[in-house]
């Protein structure tokens, strides 16, 4: 499951949520979107926020204000709309509120639209399984006989049926779900590793763990400056390093584990510490918008520099431009200037 951030999104959605007559009408002069406008811009909300989340491991206020908006908008246009049950539901879930999104879950797979929805019943099953494992799997079973093989929901039965005890059966499912995905996608590949684990079939659980570490290197190329792939890969170097010290544990391993082990945990550092510089990243940003438009110059030039360092450039150069408009010697700015723009050179 996707980590959430409750303590951004909460707060916010909460009159949305629970007061849903207080949704707000538009103003005289506004057109009243149809049916259709409405509930399109409420997906839209929901799906940005989520996004973000999986991105950035947090939905940002104005993705959260926006979510209020656009589901009061549903809600006044079209109260009796079975979606909104959906769209509260995976909106409950952004916001950690398991027990609130379960019910409006459940709500919506009652209805006709609901109950062909496969997708409905994986998010189902996704929030069943940490506590409800057995509710879990009859919703995942839901979900793969509306869409056969589908990697995901064959992931999280897999899951379920491991906390049921049921080892041998969760191998079979983990071992589905990879060959549906083609290996491609980290949590499966991840997910499939610490099966083999369990099991201590520790070449093939080598394999992919190693496997799940390079598909989150690559992400972290693929997509630079964001925190969600980043905190994924750390994630994998813990799961690689859990398989070598099972096997220290189980006495099976030579002399070459202990190497590769004291290895991981290096490199594993230098993740944590890239993820320290997105915390740092927050607070700087949020200091920038707190002082606007009179940001001193040293609390600029910490924001642009940090921007840079996470890999965030284009708008590391706008940070270092505005920096020089401050102070028009700083050689700091400079410096980074000349570097990232050289960087960014065909």
């Amino acid at each position: 499951m996707i980590q959430c951030n409750a303590r951004y999104l909460a707060p916010i959605l909460v009159g949305a949520l629970i007061c849903r007559v207080s949704a707000q009408e538009p103003s005289p002069t506004e057109a009243k979107p149809s049916q259709e406008e409405a509930l399109r811009a409420a997906v839209e909300a929901v799906e940005q926020a989520e996004r973000q989340q999986q991105d950035e491991g947090a939905v940002r206020p104005t993705a959260s204000e926006e979510i209020t908006r656009r589901l009061n908008t549903l809600q006044s246009a079209a109260p009796g709309n079975p979606w909104l049950y959906y769209l509260y539901g995976r909106a409950y879930t952004l916001a950690g509120r398991t027990g609130d999104a379960i019910d409006q879950l459940r709500k919506f797979v009652e209805t006709r639209e609901g109950r062909n929805e496969w997708q409905a019943h994986q998010r189902l099953g996704d929030l069943f399984a940490g506590e409800f494992p057995r509710l879990a799997r009859a919703s995942y079973d839901k979900a793969l006989a509306l869409k056969p093989g589908e990697a995901t929901a064959l992931l999280g039965l897999s899951t379920c049926t491991y906390r049921i005890g049921d080892v041998d059966e969760a191998m079979r499912l983990a071992q589905q779900a990879a060959d549906a995905d083609g290996r491609q996608t980290v949590r499966i590949v991840a997910h499939l590793a610490r099966m083999l684990i369990a099991k201590k079939q520790w070449s093939d659980a080598d394999r992919a763990a190693v496997l799940a570490i390079d598909l989150a290197e690559a992400d972290v190329r693929k997509r630079p400056g964001l925190r969600g792939p980043v905190q994924t890969l750390e994630a994998q170097y813990d799961l690689l390093a859990d398989m070598l010290q099972a096997r220290i544990n189980e006495k099976v391993a030579v002399a070459e584990d202990y190497v590769r082990l004291a290895g991981f945990f290096r490199r594993r550092s230098d993740v944590s510490a890239r993820l320290a510089l997105f915390d740092a990243l927050r607070v700087l940003e949020l200091g920038v918008n707190s002082t606007a438009p009179n940001t001193p110059a040293k609390l600029q030039e910490q924001y642009a520099v940090t921007l840079a360092e996470v890999g965030r450039n284009q708008e590391a150069v706008a940070a270092f431009e505005k920096l020089l408009t401050l102070d028009s010697t700083n050689t700091t700015a400079i410096e980074w200037l000349e570097r990232l723009r050289s960087a960014a050179k065909p």
